[in-house]
């Protein structure tokens, strides 16, 4: 313990009779460090951190999959889950339907996107909940039901953290309902809801099989397995197919892990961060260790004195690595401080989609893993250096100055090895990161089929205590109040909304008049309720026919627009107006004219594929939750006052559960894309300024050593071009050697990132080509300093120096 104590003692010393070089060093692998850890903790409180359900591993989440739609997964029908929930032996399965509350009372009216949840749905979960209970199993019955479960987070911003909330009545939906519990800050599944509310049993419960919107949730029973239940929901899907082949041929099953669920596709995406932060850290490492090295250079006739004086090698090399471990430290220290800006920087501007994001934290598990990241830093940048300069040649070291020391070829050719990692590490992530800018350039470029600008979306329910009848009269007579303001250009209201989360279409089995098909065989589109001036509102080209008008009301022949790739499918080689459909969706059928043809629109983001839509008249199909799209002159936000006001003239109490403009909604499905470029791009940045800033240190160290060769070519006539070449020739060498390794590691690496591109290949050309001409014009001027400096050698001074 005494040699120990000794060791850091003289070690605290050394550093600080250099603190520039300290100071060098510990920023370097403090930016290392940091950014690592600060990725850690995304990484550890998305992907690594225990799902707060109890025995999360046997909770699964079960989809429907329509191969007839081309759908992978899919929420499920009300009658496809009892019948799963009734059949399944190895698991028991729950459901959550979404639902909307409207609060009246205890303040400004507001509605809550809310979920209503099947009997054993918080016991599937193994929620505790912070206050209060869940639902009794009688509170499932008919009539039985008034009763609530609120989020934590409602709780706070609603109720301000009341503790006697519980066991009070709030008015729901003009209901008086009972609050009976409080659930933990952690809990938040299925996520975007925060109330919860006891499903009661329809009459329509075993008949709604078109429409695919319940939350399907499985526990496994003790013994079984994923894939035991995933065989026993295929054979289910299967007879339920031969049963209702209408509704249910090409309908399967897909049994998941919860938190394959909860993750999503993030998982990609973070695991490719965590990579690069990782070759961040590697640069850092190999910066210090060239700069490690170069001082141990400095130091070899004090470490040959020493084993001459009877030091053994390894009382040395322990010497050394306790130097490198306060370093590390040190620069350990810097990073935490610094991984704790960063993570709430990510936190607080991180997409709102990122799954677990409030989860995100530096945690104790962060930090240790900042202590075990600089200790591993402190072998990697330390050991290498140590090996080397611990072999000198103990009568050359002790006959040689040390300032004109060099050192032997082993530490030239590792300064220049560690330089060359440097770089080609660098330029794959340059790759990477061009490659995303590429994908993110082609991704703005997409047309999404309607205009985003001055535009603006307000999501209402205004189905609740109104039939077909009072829903359309109260539409009809909002619509020309708000289209009477003078900010606005055209109002138009639908039941779906493109790049909507919370709003999907109807899909419906579709029958082409003149055209026969098997059973179970007809094709599907997705049905969007609409009003007339809809879709001028939403800025989408009428291509042919005429758009829905005022004349198509609920007592006037059924019609419907269909969109461009559903008339290139079904009618390649003539004009589908006038043409005759029959749609089964929801329970009703309906037989419809075409009228019109519509351009595509992109439905779930810029990056999704348009697909077979039908817009049927709102007076004759008047969905309850609807969303309001209004085209202004001017900036839409400016307007939302007076829009406000006039949808709540017909209606005072009417609540809106979402407003954005459409600018907004784009930009929430590029979020993720966007992150992912940032975060990469920032490590890529910061990787070539760190290699640039250790080839300049390797350019300045040798010219600074070859002072003296230098004076002497410039007195026998060599001129400052030449000594120009010589000094950059040599860095432009380690630079395109770094940039070969680079290419090659970059085709393979980048590989993995295929599913985060869009538009661009993972072997883009362009990206190959500006990505390394970009890296060696910075190794150009890192070379370019040193060798300017060198030029400006008086040969008489370089002459007597030694």
């Amino acid at each position: 313990m005494n040699t120990l104590l000794q060791d850091l003692k003289l070690g605290v010393r050394v550093l600080l009779k250099r603190p520039g070089f300290t100071l060098v060093a510990a920023l370097t692998l403090a930016l290392g460090i940091g950014a690592t850890t600060a990725m850690f903790s995304v990484v550890n409180g998305v992907l690594l951190r225990r799902l707060p359900y109890g025995d999360e591993t046997r909770v699964v989440v079960l989809w429907q999959s329509n191969l007839k739609n081309g759908v992978e997964r899919e929420e499920t029908s009300p009658a496809n889950f009892f019948d799963w929930r009734d059949r399944a032996q190895t698991l028991d399965i729950i459901a959550a339907e979404p639902f909307a509350f409207t609060l009246i009372g205890h303040g400004e009216p507001e509605s809550f996107r809310s979920w209503i949840v099947t009997a054993g749905f918080f016991d599937a979960l193994n929620v505790t909940p912070l206050h209060g209970r869940t639902f009794a199993p009688e509170e499932y019955e008919p009539g039985k039901g008034q009763v609530i479960v609120i989020g934590y987070g409602l709780w706070q911003r609603r109720f301000g953290g009341d503790p006697n909330l519980v066991g009070r009545q709030l008015t729901l939906n003009g209901q008086p309902h009972t609050v009976v519990g409080i659930l933990p800050p952690e809990f938040q599944y299925p996520p975007g809801r925060e109330l919860w509310a006891p499903r009661q049993p329809r009459n329509s419960d075993r008949q709604a099989r078109g429409a695919s919107f319940i939350r399907t949730v499985g526990r496994l029973k003790p013994g079984r397995s994923v894939a035991e239940a995933q065989s026993e929901m295929n054979n289910i899907a299967a007879n339920l197919a031969g049963e209702y082949p209408q509704t249910n041929a090409g309908v399967g099953v897909v049994v998941a892990p919860l938190r394959e669920a909860v993750v999503g596709q993030a998982r990609r995406g973070l695991l490719v961060m965590f990579g690069a932060v990782g070759f961040v850290l590697l640069i850092s490492c190999a910066n210090v260790a060239s700069l490690w090295l170069s001082r141990m250079t400095e130091r070899s006739r004090e470490l040959a004195i020493r084993a001459a004086l009877g030091a053994g090698r390894w009382r040395l090399t322990r010497q050394l690595l306790s130097e490198s471990a306060l370093l590390a430290l040190l620069g350990g220290a810097g990073g935490a401080l610094l991984a704790y800006g960063l993570v709430k920087a990510i936190v607080a501007f991180g997409p709102r989609d990122l799954p677990r994001l409030n989860q995100i934290e530096l945690n104790p598990l962060a930090l240790c893993f900042a202590l075990a990241v600089s200790l591993l830093t402190a072998l990697i940048f330390g050991l290498a250096p140590a090996a080397q300069i611990l072999r000198p040649d103990l009568q050359e070291s002790l006959r040689a100055e040390g300032r004109t020391m060099t050192g032997g070829r082993r530490q030239r050719l590792l300064r220049n090895a560690l330089v060359v990692s440097e770089i080609a590490l660098a330029l794959t992530l340059l790759v990477g990161a061009g490659l995303l800018a590429r994908s993110f350039i082609a991704l703005l470029r997409v047309d999404p089929g309607f205009a985003t600008e001055r535009a603006l979306a307000l999501e209402t329910m205004i189905g609740r205590n109104r039939n077909a009848e009072q829903r359309v009269a109260l539409v009809e007579q909002t619509l020309p109040r708000v289209l009477s303001l003078p900010g606005v250009r055209a109002v138009g209201i639908t039941s779906a909304l493109p790049f909507h989360d919370n709003q999907a279409p109807t899909p419906a089995s579709v029958t082409i008049e003149g055209r026969a098909s098997l059973p179970g065989q007809d094709p599907t589109a997705y049905v969007i309720n609409a009003t007339p001036d809809y879709l001028r509102a939403l800025g989408a080209p009428l291509l042919r026919g005429r758009e829905l008008n005022q004349f198509d009301k609920a007592d006037a022949a059924p019609v419907a627009l269909i969109n461009n790739s559903m008339a290139v499918r079904h009618w390649p080689m003539e004009d589908p107006t006038g043409k005759k459909l029959t749609l089964t969706a929801a329970g009703r059928v309906v037989t419809c004219e075409i009228v019109g043809v519509v351009g595509d629109v992109r439905p779930n983001g810029l990056d999704s594929v348009p697909r077979l839509e039908i817009y049927l008249p709102y007076a004759q199909f008047p969905a309850p939750l609807v969303t309001w799209v209004v085209r202004t002159t001017g900036d839409p936000l400016n307007e939302l006052a007076a829009i406000k006001e006039k949808i709540r003239e017909g209606n005072p109490t009417q609540t809106f559960l979402s407003i954005a403009t459409m600018d907004q909604l784009v930009d929430r499905t590029i979020s993720q894309r966007r992150f992912n470029l940032m975060l990469l791009g920032s490590f890529a940045a910061l990787a070539l300024i760190l290699a640039a800033v250790g080839l300049y240190g390797l350019i300045s160290y040798a010219t600074a050593r070859r002072t003296h060769e230098i004076g002497v070519r410039m007195a026998l006539g060599a001129q400052s071009g030449d000594v120009l070449k010589l000094v950059i020739g040599q860095g432009i060498k380690l630079a395109l050697i770094g940039a070969l390794i680079g290419m090659g590691g970059s085709l393979a690496v980048t590989r993995l990132m295929r599913s985060l591109l869009f538009g661009v290949s993972a072997v883009d050309p362009l990206t190959y080509v500006v990505a390394p001409a970009s890296l060696i014009l910075v190794a150009l001027v890192a070379c370019w300093l040193p060798a300017r400096r060198a030029t400006k050698v008086d040969p008489m001074v370089a002459l007597k120096y030694e």
